[in-house]
């Protein structure tokens, strides 16, 4: 699950970053736009 894309109303939000091992239905995630500002900051 690490990487996979969160969609809420047919649009990116975010990507799952780590599921628990003990628990699958619970995790974190990086939302999306902290994903684009940090990549128009490396450019």
């Amino acid at each position: 699950m690490s990487g996979a894309p969160i969609i809420q109303d047919n649009k990116f939000v975010g990507a799952v970053t780590h599921v628990l091992v003990n628990d699958p239905s619970t995790g974190y995630g990086v939302f999306g736009d902290l994903m684009i500002k940090q990549s128009r900051e490396i450019s």
